[in-house]
């Protein structure tokens, strides 16, 4: 059957003008995360590390989290990652000790409702990292006892706590307390003799008199109060530990605790030449 060319024309207009059926839909699926990486990529002790990926989605983010753990722990520690420039989204692992090593995996969430994991088969596989040696040195007057019996029984003391990875090595830092330094140069410093070299994450416990002949500088320490004091060999203070207002009378010390940092408390057991944790 021949069509006229008027049926012709018709039938053009009605398939133009009639809505098409077919709907073009957005695609429903999970994200994607692509190139994950962590800076340094090398990590020390001393760093704190970044961990990074693009995250995409064509309908939307709702959440990217990343989980970490040591390689010790059973729980994984979860941290919002932040939306930065485009689709980066990143979170910090804070610094870890020596030789830790730290497991992680990221998860993104959409609008969609779908999960998205890397590696794909977390947790069952996890990226990972281990913490290295660090050059930083880190040295702390860690605890102080002034309580001591005067004599070479139980002399006063202060204990130098090394938080660093490496060794090193105090020979000619100067040591002195309160009354040494508000002398302004009458009474000398004791210079710490050459060898003297404390180890990684080490102690080394300096008694301040009756040192048997080892120092010619002796100074006693104040039980109702004093502070000590270590300079490097360039003059530069390098810690110090004040406790001129705190009483230590009772076979008390003073301290860090932990080791190295700044919470400063009274220990009724004094923890010479040992952890303070």
């Amino acid at each position: 059957m021949k069509l006229s060319y008027f049926s012709v024309i018709s039938l053009m207009l009605v398939m133009f003008l009639t809505p098409s059926c077919v709907k073009d839909e957005i695609y429903n699926g999970p994200a994607s995360i692509d190139k994950a990486s962590i800076l340094p990529e090398a990590p020390k002790s001393t760093d704190d590390v970044i961990v990074s990926a693009q995250v995409t989605d064509l309908k939307g983010i709702t959440s990217v989290t990343l989980f970490y753990k040591t390689a010790a722990s059973a729980t994984f520690q979860p941290l919002e990652m932040t939306k930065g420039d485009g689709s980066l989204f990143s979170a910090t692992i804070p610094a870890l000790a020596l030789n830790t090593k730290v497991e992680y995996y990221i998860e993104a969430k959409n609008v969609g409702g779908f999960q998205t994991l890397s590696p794909a088969e977390a947790p069952a596989k996890l990226a990972s990292y281990t913490v290295g040696v660090s050059s930083v040195v880190k040295i702390f007057i860690n605890e102080a006892f002034s309580d001591g019996t005067k004599d070479a029984t139980d002399p006063d003391w202060a204990e130098i706590y090394n938080a660093s990875d490496i060794p090193v090595d105090l020979s000619g830092y100067a040591f002195y307390d309160e009354g040494i330094k508000s002398s302004a140069g009458v009474k000398p410093k004791r210079i710490l003799n050459a060898g003297t070299i404390i180890p990684a994450k080490g102690f080394l416990v300096l008694k301040t008199e009756n040192t048997g002949g080892e120092y010619a500088v002796e100074f006693g320490l104040g039980s109702s109060g004093d502070a000590v004091y270590l300079e490097n060999t360039a003059g530069v203070l390098v810690s110090s530990l004040d406790f001129l207002t705190i009483s230590l009378s009772g076979k008390k010390s003073y301290g860090r605790q932990p080791d190295g940092s700044t919470n400063l408390v009274v220990f009724t057991a004094p923890t010479k030449g040992t952890s303070n944790n």
